[in-house]
Order: C-alpha cells, then structure tokens, then sequence
C-alpha cells in the first residue's frame, strides 16, 4: 500500500500521508484474515509511523525516518526494505536533467534523507531486508544494494549478506526454506566468483544460481 506520495509522481509531496491510521489498520487487518503480509511504500515521517502502528510488516523505502520512528520499528518488529539503488538512480537523473522540476526536487531531497536513514536503521538495529523498488533499477542489477547498504549505512558486509539472504527470508515468512544454507531447507543458492566479506562489489559477479537442486549459468 502506499502511506506516502512518491517520487515519481505527479502533484503530490513526497512526504505527504495517504491514508489514515484506521484506513491503514482496516487494510492490514483484512489482509492478516488472508494470512498476508502488508509492505507499506513509505517516504514521509508521519506516513511511516502510521504505517508501523497500523501492523505493516515493512516499511519501504523509509526515506524521512526520524527517531521516534526507528523506536517503534524496533518494538513491533517492523522490517526496512530502504530501497537504495532506487534513491540513488533518481538523484543521477535528477543531476542529469533526466528529472525536471518537481520530480527532480523530490528526488534530490529523498535521496538525501535516505543516506540519513539508513544509519539511523543500523544504529538502532531496526530489521532489514534487501529490496530495489525494481523498475526503477534496472533487473539483475539488483546485487549492487549490498555495496549501498556498506557504503551509505555502514553495515558490515556480512550484515548485508543477511539482509538480503535471511532478513528477505523472514520479512516473508519463508525462513524456514530460505535464507541459509541449513540442512533441510531447499537448496538456493548464489554463488559469486570472489569472497565478498573481503570486496562486497563480488556480490555483483555472479558465476551461477542454484534454484532447488538445479544450477543455472548465464552460459
């Protein structure tokens, strides 16, 4: 659902709330009865408190997180897909001129935010999972998020790893198959051609894909 306004979009502010807290906890409610999770596209600080107090399993993007907000996070377990390729896509097309006007303003101020936000995620230790807002970011280059979530939040780079391994796993409930190499679990797995606890960047270099017992090749 979408808490906030956008980036992209026309007309609105990027922090401006959508809904209200009852619409929200209506949504989340009905969506719990179906035994589903609900993401919460979020940039603004008040759509995203809303949002976590509504029960919203994450909070994407996440861009104007203030402290308060952090806190409650915390305390009811609400994941952060922070989405950072996507923010620092618009702001090179913001710089470019690819983005004009509004867009390119709301692009510049959330890109901004967004480095804030994510160390104060890390720093309060909120759960995180990897995401991209793809469509933004082209696909396949998803695994470049790793090096942002280092470079722009501080994480180490095995707490990436497991932002983008088991933090995915757990946000969607799937923990229990995916998200580590475990007996038991089903057999998915990324191999890359070089350690990347020594050079994060190697998550981009994927050698193969190994989909339930099954190795895939580009090749």
């Amino acid at each position: 659902t979408c808490a906030t306004g956008g980036v992209l979009s026309e007309g609105d502010a990027v922090g401006a709330t959508q809904y209200s807290f009852e619409e929200l906890k209506a949504l989340v409610d009905e969506a719990n009865k179906l035994e589903r999770k609900v993401a919460a596209h979020a940039h603004g600080t008040e759509g995203i408190k809303l949002a976590v107090r509504a029960g919203v399993s994450s909070i994407e993007h996440g861009s104007f997180l203030d402290e308060e907000g952090a806190r409650m996070m915390v305390e009811r377990g609400t994941f952060l897909v922070p989405t950072l390729s996507a923010a620092e896509a618009v702001e090179k097309a913001a710089k470019n001129g690819v983005l004009k006007g509004l867009r390119a303003e709301k692009a510049l101020a959330a890109a901004a935010a967004v480095r804030r936000s994510i160390k104060l995620a890390v720093a309060n230790k909120i759960q995180i999972a990897l995401g991209t807002d793809a469509g933004v970011v082209p696909h396949g280059t998803n695994a470049r998020e790793f090096f942002l979530m280092c470079d722009w939040g501080g994480m180490t780079p095995m707490e990436s790893i497991m932002a983008g391994t088991m933090g995915g796993a757990k946000l969607l409930g799937w923990d229990k198959n995916l998200g580590s190499i475990t007996v038991g679990k089903w057999a998915d797995i990324v191999a890359v051609s070089g350690d990347p606890l020594k050079d994060i960047h190697n998550m981009e270099k994927v050698v193969f894909v190994m989909k339930n017992g099954v190795v895939y090749r580009r090749d």
